[in-house]
């Protein structure tokens, strides 16, 4: 069960990892990115809920 916990950061890792590397690529507004990121965090926020359960 010790990987189940680690599991939420490294997928944290690679979203974040992600949107630098989309940022660079494609030169998206702020705005956009904010948004995929408070969606993500939410994502985020209920698998580790799901995870716990």
């Amino acid at each position: 069960m010790e990987v189940m916990k680690q599991l939420p950061l490294c997928v944290g890792i690679v979203c974040v990892t992600a949107i630098i590397i989309t940022i660079i690529i494609c030169k998206v507004s702020l705005e956009t990115i904010f948004s995929l990121i408070i969606g993500l965090m939410i994502i985020a926020f209920v698998v580790a809920n799901l995870i716990d359960l």
